[in-house]
């Protein structure tokens, strides 16, 4: 499809359409809820939501998966949905993000947050820290996934990522950035593996978002169709992605990532590392 093309994008986006409408539906603290692994992750289940992808036209519909057949160790349950069109909820957030790696190649990829800038703003008496406001996550919507409960965790956007290869740590990535990290990584992960690229390129590679799915901060919000873009990407691309009904918004040609990374090569013996130039990132040696 070539990189940025507008079937490249367009495909992408729609994938995480299904994908973020699965993750609505299914996802919430597992010491609460069954959630049905295997087949949200199966071959077969990933073959049948790829038909629904329609490749001239962008989906303005939120479309969980039946993942029942797929799974037949899952006590199916109905889980009602939490979707809203017309609040303002924020898909972004407020997070730091961390790789580090050791002389004996252990690899951390951590992504410590608040959700929002200086979390609930509640200090704990004279300690000096903050409660976060990660409680916002949760669903009002009584039966849900991820609804409201006593000792229940909120689902989370966080999602430091490890890549092995061959059995060895290949590599470490992640970013700030409340739902859009999910995209981030996906991006940074495709631009290496599909495109050839080192880290440092792949984090540099214009980007694209979309907030076509519920928002993990309350009220949920779902913007159907829409799709930003940095302007790196060609005008032709938006014209051809507006015409398959994306609702496309064009950002500065730096403005949409904050990604960083670490990457092993066994083989050569080295280490090499990567920081996002669009924020005040930074990789260090010694």
């Amino acid at each position: 499809m070539k990189l940025n093309s507008a079937n490249f994008i367009h495909t992408s986006v729609e994938a995480v359409k299904l994908a973020m409408a699965d993750r609505d539906k299914y996802l919430g603290d597992a010491d609460f809820i069954r959630i049905p692994y295997a087949g949200l992750l199966s071959k077969e289940y990933a073959a049948e939501r790829r038909k629904l992808i329609d490749p001239d036209h962008a989906s303005l519909e939120f479309r969980p998966g039946d993942v029942a057949s797929f799974a037949p160790d899952w006590p199916a349950v109905t889980y009602p949905s939490d979707v809203d069109v017309h609040g303002d909820a924020d898909h972004e957030g407020d997070t730091s993000y961390i790789a580090t790696v050791d002389r004996d190649r252990n690899m951390i990829s951590f992504t410590p947050s608040l959700h929002s800038g200086f979390g609930t703003k509640v200090v704990v008496g004279n300690l000096g820290f903050m409660f976060n406001c990660r409680g916002d996550y949760y669903s009002l919507v009584a039966g849900h996934a991820n609804a409201l409960a006593p000792g229940k965790r909120p689902r989370s956007t966080l999602q430091g990522t490890l890549v092995m290869k061959d059995g060895q740590p290949f590599m470490v990535t992640g970013s700030p950035g409340g739902d859009d990290q999910c995209l981030r990584t996906i991006q940074t992960l495709i631009n290496v593996v599909d495109f050839g690229m080192n880290l440092q390129q792949a984090i540099e590679a214009p980007r694209w978002a979309t907030r076509s799915f519920p928002a993990s901060p309350f009220p949920h919000t779902m913007y159907p169709g829409d799709l930003s873009m940095e302007d790196r990407i060609p005008e032709a691309v938006r014209r051809e992605l507006e015409r398959r009904g994306h609702k496309v918004t064009m950002r500065p040609p730096w403005s949409m990532n904050s990604s960083a990374g670490l990457m092993v090569d066994f083989a050569r013996g080295t280490v090499s590392a990567a920081a996002d130039p669009r924020v005040a990132a930074l990789a260090l040696a010694w």
